[in-house]
């Protein structure tokens, strides 16, 4: 009998223990929204783009929220309103998603500082950072936002020659136009000549200050290799303020990877990390293959050995890539039997059709391939996003440059080809 009821006991322990590991390998988010004009929360992945991408989307009902899933691994992700879509942006959350129950109160958008999280080591991790780094830098940031908002209050930000370039842009009437106005902000920024002595000065203590925050944020990721320091350092490779630092970079990696084996961030991290190293000036390009509309499989190499090429990064969706493309078709109609070819390689989503439809009216006349809902990766090659790019090659496969004008491609191919 004592042992029946020995038995009996274990069993009802392990079932107990059993049931609270289940309900711990799961995540549930419970939220209020105070916003009653939102009709969805988004929940978006940092390899995501809200436009395209099949993201998370949770609908409000009566000003709340549910949302359950089973998670392979931790991850970070982005929370926005549904109407970031019809909005074209808008602010948003990090969220840090793990087995765990999350309750939320989200604040009209305005008030995003106000949301609360409950619930999650990494949410709490994240909170406890961030209230650090404010306490820190919190101030400094303020004072400067509130001397760079005065400054352009009384038009004392920008220089008169940039005033004169970004009347120019008001007034273009096309994309074509506004392309060679953006060269003259571009040259502009470089040498500095787009800001008033003030706006310098302040700049420069901003830049002081960024240093400053850099350093507390790596020395956090060294200290602390969590999945928030993995969020930090990727969106710091995603949307870098100043060019990674690639030995730094690597360094992370490497601690990072380690400390979350086998976590999708770390192929993600890889690739960032190999396109800011590899796609550089001076450098070889890197090779891919790609279908056509006719889904053969077309190797770049093929297709430029021996020969001045454009790479063509673009889509149906970027008006500023087309605006670009077109440039160049009387460049590739003038240099194209003397050895210059140009090949586009459009990053679509969800089918071909719009694609099909473009190049028929557009009628380009180099060969076009496809990274359809980005199977080649051939964009996270070249460390391009959003707004496309083109690389000019030359004959031995050294990158010349990124983005140039159609006057800059003539240029170079009238001392490389003629």
């Amino acid at each position: 009998m004592k042992f029946i009821t020995k038995t009996t006991f274990l069993l009802f322990i392990v079932c107990l223990l059993s049931s609270s590991a289940t309900k711990a390998q799961s995540l549930e988010i419970n939220g209020k929204v105070l916003d009653t004009t939102v009709e969805s929360i988004l929940l978006i992945k940092l390899n995501q783009d809200w436009r395209f991408d099949p993201v998370i989307e949770i609908p409000v009902k009566k000003g709340k929220f549910t949302y359950k899933t089973k998670l392979q691994h931790p991850e970070a992700v982005s929370l926005f309103f549904g109407n970031v879509k019809e909005n074209g942006g808008g602010r948003y959350m990090p969220l840090f998603l793990e087995n765990e129950k999350i309750e939320l109160i989200i604040y009209p958008e305005e008030d995003f500082d106000k949301n609360e999280v409950e619930g999650g080591k990494l949410n709490a991790e994240y909170k406890a950072y961030r209230d650090e780094r404010e306490s820190k830098f919190g101030s400094q940031i303020a004072q400067y936002t509130d001397k760079m908002r005065a400054l352009y209050k009384s038009d004392e930000y920008h220089s008169e020659q940039m005033k004169a370039v970004l009347a120019e842009l008001n007034e273009a009437k096309s994309q074509e136009e506004k392309l060679v106005i953006y060269k003259k902000k571009e040259r502009l920024e470089e040498k500095r000549l787009d800001k008033t002595p003030k706006a310098k000065a302040l700049d420069d203590k901003a830049y002081k200050l960024r240093k400053k925050t850099k350093k507390y944020q790596q020395d956090y990721i060294d200290e602390n290799p969590t999945i928030v320091s993995y969020y930090l350092f990727l969106k710091s490779l995603i949307n870098p303020i100043e060019t990674p630092d690639v030995n730094l970079a690597r360094h992370n990696y490497k601690k990072l990877s380690q400390a979350n084996p086998n976590h999708p961030y770390n192929d993600m991290a890889l690739g960032l990390i190999d396109a800011i190293d590899n796609i550089k000036v001076g450098k070889q390009y890197v090779d891919f293959s790609a279908p056509n509309l006719e889904g053969k499989l077309i190797k770049l190499s093929d297709k430029i050995e021996g020969k001045v090429a454009l790479l063509d990064l673009w889509a149906t969706w970027c008006g500023p890539c087309i605006a670009k493309s077109r440039t160049m078709v009387p460049v590739f109609n003038e240099f194209h039997d003397e050895g210059f070819t140009i090949v586009g390689v459009a990053g679509e989503f969800r089918g071909t059709n719009r694609l099909e439809s473009f190049l028929e009216k557009e009628k380009y006349p180099w060969l076009n391939l496809v990274d359809l809902d980005r199977q080649q990766k051939v964009w996270q090659k070249y460390g391009v996003r959003g707004g496309g790019a083109m690389f000019l090659i030359d004959k031995n496969g050294e990158i010349l440059s990124k983005n140039p004008t159609a006057d800059e491609v003539r240029k170079v191919l009238k001392t490389q080809i003629k």
